[in-house]
C-alpha cells in the first residue's frame, strides 16, 4: 500500500498572496492542523482513536457504506474495491483534523492530496469527470460510542446498524437504513428510508426524506416534537397522538406531539410514511 503524506505548508501573511500562489502553482489551501494522506493502491484500511463529540465522515461515490458500533475508542474504516479497468482512477484520501476525520473515495487521474473536504470531493477539471467510470469501493465502518457519524454516497445503499452515535446518512440511488441510540437524519432519492432512533433530543429540524420509496421512522414513545409529514402517492400512518391546527389529509400532516419543540420533517413523493413508537 502506497501512502503519500503531505504536511501543511508554512503560513503566508498575505491572503492575496496565498490566493495567487494557489492559482499559479496549484497548491491547495489547507486548514491549520490538517494531515492529509493518500492511499493509492489495493484495498483500504484505516484505524484511529476518536473521542465522543468528534466526527467520523465517510464520503463515497460508487459503492455502499455499512457501519456498526466499535467495541472501544478505535474507529476503523475498511474499503473493499470491486476491480475494473477504471480502478486506477480511484484512490482514497484521509483528512485528519482536530475535530475528527474525513475519508473520501476520489476519482481523479492525478493522485495528489487536496480534493477531500467536509461533505464532498473537489472535482477534476471540466474535461474529465468520474461519471461513467465503473470503479467501485464498499466501505465497512466501526464507529466508537458518542462519535458523530456522517455517511454519504451516490450509487449505493447506506446501512448503519446498532450505533451509539448521532448519524447523518445520505445517498442518491439506494436504500438508507439507520438504527441508533441517539438520533439520525437520512435522505435518498431512489430508495426507501428506515430510521430507528433511541434519542429525541436533537435541536432544530431533523429530515428523513426520499422521492421514490417508503419512509419508516421509529421514535421513543416519550418523544416530543413538531412533525411535518407529506407524500404525493401514498398514505401516512402514525402511532403518535398529534395535535393538529387547521385541516389535514391522508397525504399531508402537520402538528405537535407532546410539548413539541424540535422539528421532524418526513417526506416522500412515491411511497407511504409510517411514524412508530419504539
Amino acid at each position: 500500500m502506497k501512502k503519500i503524506e503531505s504536511l501543511v505548508r508554512g503560513w503566508i501573511p498575505s491572503a492575496l498572496c496565498v490566493a495567487v500562489i494557489s492559482l499559479v502553482a496549484g497548491v491547495p489551501a489547507w486548514a491549520e492542523g490538517e494531515k492529509r494522506t493518500v492511499f493509492a493502491e489495493g484495498d483500504f484500511h484505516w484505524q484511529g482513536s476518536l473521542k465522543a463529540g468528534q466526527t467520523l465522515e465517510v464520503v463515497n461515490r460508487n459503492g455502499e457504506i455499512g457501519a456498526s458500533s466499535a467495541s472501544g475508542d478505535a474507529a476503523r474504516v475498511e474499503g473493499t474495491r470491486k476491480r475494473s479497468d477504471d480502478d486506477r482512477e480511484l484512490f482514497i484520501e484521509v483528512v485528519e483534523y482536530p475535530d475528527g476525520v474525513t475519508i473520501c473515495a476520489v476519482y481523479a487521474k492525478d493522485k495528489t492530496p487536496g480534493r477531500c473536504h467536509h461533505g464532498g470531493v473537489s472535482s477534476e477539471p471540466m474535461n474529465w469527470s468520474w461519471r461513467g467510470h465503473r470503479a467501485k469501493i464498499n466501505f465497512d465502518v466501526q464507529v466508537p460510542r458518542g462519535v458523530r457519524f456522517n455517511a454519504m454516497t451516490t450509487n449505493g445503499s447506506v446501512h448503519c446498524v446498532n450505533l451509539d452515535s448521532v448519524v447523518q446518512a445520505e445517498t442518491t440511488n439506494g436504500n438508507v437504513e439507520v438504527s441508533t441510540s441517539e438520533w439520525a437524519s437520512a435522505k435518498t432519492t431512489n430508495g426507501g428510508v428506515r430510521v430507528s432512533m433511541g434519542g429525541a433530543k436533537w435541536s432544530g429540524e431533523l429530515e428523513v426524506m426520499t422521492t421514490n420509496g417508503n419512509v419508516d421512522v421509529t421514535l421513543p414513545a416519550s418523544a416530543e416534537f413538531k412533525v411535518d409529514a407529506a407524500t404525493t402517492n401514498g398514505g401516512i400512518h402514525t402511532d403518535f397522538s398529534i395535535t393538529v391546527q387547521g385541516s389535514f389529509s391522508s397525504k399531508a400532516l402537520s402538528g405537535t406531539v407532546g410539548g413539541g419543540g424540535r422539528e421532524l420533517k418526513v417526506a416522500t413523493t412515491n411511497g407511504g410514511i409510517e411514524l412508530k413508537k419504539s
